[in-house]
């Protein structure tokens, strides 16, 4: 027979910290531990002691579910992936299912739409979010529904423009070329993006090299440190080439970049 020994409260009331036999045993929420009927010199059996184990186990993970989908909006897919990831049994997920359920956290739909609305905060354009709530697990049409009836018509139009005002039109290919990368990765259309970004009517070729070149000149010393046998080696050349065109390089430039880092300083 095992011998509850202590029951401590910790610093902030809300646990208690349960010994058994003189040895640290459990960290127990105080409602569980009224619940369970636990007290000081209480013995327990080894079916007893597996049980409270049993219902302490799932008490954690409900605590971890609670945290990962109060007001985050997440889909079911994605709660039990992260319960698996728990190492949570499918007996341990079908009653914390459950129990979102009766809590009225399990609603697909309600769900889908607080996500929405918490992309749209972010601003994420429409392509984006519809992306990113599949990826997780809603299901299309409802994804679809949710964004149509959660996002305004011109959302895209008004997040492109406002973006833009923040900034102004950079004057150099360089920098519009990096802003339009930026706007793309939120979703944004491709051919939307490069229409508001047109230079303004005046700007030369002269000034897009001058506020080139010492871009040029930083991007090949970081190629070099990053990349250091990127002329030698191919495996190591594409992940360099990946990392210039996520900068925005234009791919007429990125060989230029390589072989001047490849060259000895």
């Amino acid at each position: 027979m095992s011998v509850i020994t202590a029951l401590r409260s910790t610093p902030d009331g809300r646990a208690i910290r349960v010994e058994k036999d003189g040895a640290k045993w459990l960290r127990l929420p105080v409602h569980l531990v009224a619940d369970l009927g636990l007290s000081t010199g209480q013995e327990m059996d080894d079916a007893r002691v597996a049980e409270i184990e049993d219902i302490a186990a799932l008490e954690r993970l409900w605590e971890a579910t609670l945290r990962f989908t109060v007001a985050r909006g997440r889909a079911e897919r994605e709660v039990v992936r992260r319960l698996r990831e728990r190492r949570a049994t499918d007996d341990q997920i079908t009653r914390l299912l459950v129990r979102l359920a009766a809590n009225g956290l399990a609603d697909e739909d309600v769900n889908a739409h607080l996500r929405v609305e918490i992309l749209s905060r972010k601003d994420w354009a429409e392509r984006r979010i519809q992306g990113e709530m599949m990826r997780v697990g809603f299901d299309r049409d409802l994804v679809r529904r949710a964004v149509g009836e959660g996002l305004p018509d011109d959302h895209d139009e008004v997040l492109l423009t406002a973006s833009i005002e923040r900034t102004g039109v950079p004057s150099s290919a360089a920098d519009r070329r990096r802003l339009a990368d930026r706007l793309m990765r939120k979703g944004l259309p491709p051919a939307a993006v490069r229409a508001a970004l047109q230079p303004s009517a005046g700007a030369t070729d002269d000034d897009v090299e001058v506020s080139r070149a010492p871009e040029a000149d930083e991007l090949i010393r970081q190629v070099r440190r990053r990349y250091p046998r990127q002329g030698d080696d191919q495996a190591e050349r594409r992940r360099a080439l990946g990392w210039l065109a996520r900068r925005g390089v234009a791919s007429a430039d990125v060989r230029r970049i390589l072989e001047a880092a490849a060259t000895p300083e």
